[in-house]
């Protein structure tokens, strides 16, 4: 494992389970930390605020969350935080798209606690994109085993790579990006930034974010 990467810095901490290997650098630390800090902040924050105004008419009136509402996608928020602490340290490629795919799952959930018509007509599209998107995802992590003999990261960092390898991480980008990566694309289709979607929306470009990095650090590690 101490030959995974000089791109991540030296393995400063790991836990041994087999050939499941999670694992801490201060590359993922960072990662880590900024997860942590983001996940605390969002489940002690609380709705805001949603101001109507008529148009040319002296009507202003205001809405928030419902209680229940909020509670389920503070949930599925505190859900997302701990997948995404998954992604970002194992060492294990099978459960990177375990950990990818409950991403796409609790960004799911954060829709779908919306009680409108059409964020929970984007919330149907998306959820169809990560299942469609699910086949890629596990087809490279399969197409991984099959060439290689094992998913472990310290194992595929010291193998050289071949075109069935490249392949698979072909399918690995297009898999990630579209468990994790497209979510804040159908949040902003259905301007779900402000009023209902805040605050926990944010946490869907949080996932984003730390999914294509992690992801572009592992196609380093099988390159």
């Amino acid at each position: 494992m101490s030959d995974i990467l000089n791109l991540s810095g030296s393995i400063i901490g790991r836990i041994l389970l087999a050939d499941i290997v999670p694992y801490l650098t201060p590359f993922s630390l960072a990662l880590v930390i900024t997860i942590l800090v983001f996940t605390v902040f969002l489940t002690l924050s609380t709705p805001e605020f949603r101001a109507m105004i008529q148009f040319k008419k002296d009507v202003v009136g205001t809405s928030t969350v419902e209680k229940k509402e909020a509670r389920f996608r503070r949930f599925m928020t505190i859900l997302c935080g701990v997948a995404l602490l998954g992604v970002v340290t194992t060492g294990d490629l099978f459960n990177f798209a375990l950990f990818v795919s409950l991403v796409g799952v609790t960004n799911l959930g954060i829709f779908a606690g919306v009680k409108d018509s059409h964020v929970l007509n984007a919330a149907f599209q998306y959820g169809l994109v990560i299942m469609i998107c699910s086949l890629p995802l596990f087809g490279g992590v399969a197409i991984t085993l099959a060439r290689t003999g094992t998913l472990s990261m310290g194992v595929l960092a010291v193998i050289p790579a071949d075109p069935l390898v490249n392949i698979s991480r072909a399918l690995l980008i297009i898999g990630a990006i579209g468990e994790g990566a497209l979510a804040p694309f159908f949040a902003t289709k259905v301007e779900m930034i402000r009023a209902k979607g805040a605050p926990y929306i944010n946490m869907m470009h949080l996932s984003s974010l730390m999914v294509f990095t992690r992801i572009i650090e592992i196609i380093f590690i099988m390159g």
